[in-house]
């Protein structure tokens, strides 16, 4: 259901990430890989090259390409240099008009990172001279060697930490002077660093419980996916998949890089875990067969409800796939009272066919629920087939007549079950101007309508790859045309940002940096729909733009426009003002 999915909070998406020094001067360094659950992790395999001084591996989510670009999740190489990643609030980057753009490109920083550095030093140096065109702005490196050094780095800065058994870093901005405390994670660690720095047992043990009682295991309907443990100095690893910390996978580095270049699937190092199993019979055989397997397993109640839980959150509420409804049954038996899942559950019946139930689930719940979120009125009348007035938008599918359920994906839409009328499926909805990309999941698989036209657009989630869709633009033409934009700017240090109404101007983030053409003029190349609507700001849109010739200064969000190739692409900034 589009039934907006509850936000992942910074303490979910944050990552657990601690590194100290044993007795005997080794190194350890781990992390716990929080966000939304994804089985597609991937540990992907460098070997040393001509190119390169060391070997390395990196995560990825989704796909391997990710694990050579700037999808790249962490990393360690057989140096010993080790990082990983936190997710923390969008921050400015400081002194960012004495860096600049690394030659290679943003995508290939943090392999460089790896292939050529073996010291804390080496990359808290490669950040005071260079930073990334793009992004970066929302996460802070956490950085370990086997020397013993440790440091954070984040768009407010870096520090180096020489002489310091160990270092800690969660959803705050350590280089920003943000106080971890309030973090539940932050004093489980630390205590226990302590403890183990008091009792010389730093190790893998020690790290290894520490993982455990620091994974999100539920909060949010989230889990940890997977957790390592590395040895920088003996190259030694060990992986954790999804809250089991008694069955590890042990390798080292070295083992890794004998085996040469090759991605490893996570989940699949793990035949035996039982979300494994179960994984690899959904794709083979389909929901049913999994839930029956689900069924045999001999596990405890807590181990099941999170086995239920992951299939409903990482898979149900991504392909809607009807054969998975079992387990959603089987999760809200424990889970608390929330709208969306009850929702998705009287959908999944009424795409069944069974109306009534559907109904009667929607209605039980407002009974349990009085003042609940769920639009009552509007799932129940589009259970009746019946559309609002006023919605200006109409959706259809056409063939697949024999299909059993049919969802829409990538509006934003509260209801994105499509209704069969006449031998077509249908959806009418209310819709803002904007520009939205979507297809069509029919039982169960993303699939494209016939006679509707088709574009090909970079993926959101893998590096160098495309995906077709449909794309629907209410209130800018269809077309996109490629448009270059030139400003002048008044200080031959000023860096420019260009923000938008469009996903390609940053979707109003200030993400696209504009290239320095020469002191006192910049541009960049887009392609967009009109009108165009933008404006220029600075790296964290502390300041904006004031124009010459007025212009900008209107109310509007957006005040210069380019539309149907009318009026100008070249402006001048007058001067900057505090927004």
């Amino acid at each position: 259901l589009s039934l907006i999915i509850p936000f992942c909070f910074n303490d979910i998406m944050a990552c657990t990430i601690f590194c100290a020094k044993d007795h005997n001067g080794n190194v350890w360094a781990a992390n716990n890989e929080d966000g939304s659950f994804t089985f597609y992790n991937y540990i992907n395999v460098f070997p040393k090259t001509e190119d390169t001084k060391y070997g390395y591996f990196t995560f990825s989510y989704y796909s391997p390409k990710n694990g050579f670009g700037g999808g790249v999740e962490g990393g360690v190489n057989e140096a010993g240099l080790f990082y990983d990643f936190n997710f923390i609030d969008r921050k400015p980057v400081k002194d960012l008009k004495k860096k600049k753009p690394f030659p290679k490109g943003d995508d290939a920083i943090l392999t460089y990172l790896l292939g050529q550095f073996s010291t804390v030093e080496e990359v808290v140096a490669f950040f005071d001279n260079y930073w990334f065109k793009m992004g970066f702005t929302s996460a802070q490196m956490h950085v370990a060697d086997k020397f013993g050094k440790f440091a954070m780095i984040s768009a407010s800065g870096s520090r180096i930490l020489e002489n310091a058994p160990y270092q800690i870093s969660t959803n705050f901005d350590i280089c920003g002077n943000e106080d971890g405390s309030s973090c539940w994670r932050y004093p489980i660690i630390n205590e226990k660093l302590n403890i183990g720095l008091e009792t010389n047992s730093i190790g893998n043990d020690l790290f290894t419980e520490i993982c455990d009682e620091t994974a999100v295991k539920g909060r949010y309907s989230n889990y940890t996916m997977y957790s390592n443990v590395h040895n920088l100095n003996t190259g030694e690893i060990w992986f954790y998949f999804t809250s089991d910390y008694t069955n590890p996978y042990k390798t080292s580095i070295s083992e890794l890089l004998s085996k040469g270049r090759k991605s490893y699937l996570i989940k699949d190092l793990f035949p035996d875990h039982p979300l494994t199993k179960l994984h690899n019979t959904y794709e083979a055989k389909g929901g049913v067969e999994a839930f029956k397997e689900f069924r045999s397993l001999e596990l405890s109640d807590e181990r099941k409800e999170e086995i239920a839980s992951i299939f409903v959150n990482s898979l149900l509420t991504d392909n809607y796939d009807i054969t998975l409804l079992p387990f959603l049954e089987e999760h809200l038996k424990t889970n608390p009272y929330g709208y969306w899942k009850r929702a998705l559950r009287a959908v999944l019946y009424h795409q069944k066919g069974n109306i009534e139930k559907a109904i009667s689930i929607v209605k039980d719940y407002q009974q349990k629920v009085p003042k609940t979120n769920l639009d009552v009125e509007g799932i129940l009348e589009l259970f009746q087939g019946n559309f609002k007035e006023g919605n200006n938008i109409i959706i259809e599918l056409n063939g697949h007549e024999d299909a059993q359920q049919v969802f829409v994906k990538g509006l934003p839409v509260n209801f994105n079950f499509l209704v069969r009328k006449n031998n077509k499926w249908i959806g009418k909805y209310d819709l803002p101007n904007g520009i939205y990309d979507y297809s069509f999941i029919v039982d169960g698989k993303e699939v494209l309508d016939t006679k509707t036209p088709v574009k090909r657009i970079p993926s959101s989630f893998e590096v160098d790859t495309f995906v077709f869709t449909h794309q629907l633009a209410l209130g800018y033409t269809q077309e996109v045309y490629r448009i270059k934009i030139k400003v002048a700017v008044p200080n031959t240090d000023d860096i420019v940002y260009i923000v938008g109404d469009q996903d390609n101007l940053g979707g109003g983030s200030p993400v696209l940096r504009m290239k320095k053409t020469s002191d006192n003029e910049r541009e960049i190349e887009l392609e967009l729909h009109y009108p165009a609507r933008f404006k220029f700001v600075d790296s964290f849109w502390k300041k904006e733009a004031v124009m010459y010739d007025d212009v900008g200064t209107s109310d509007n969000e957006y005040p210069l426009v380019i539309d149907d190739g009318i009026g100008k692409v070249s402006f001048k900034i007058k001067d900057w003002k505090e927004r």
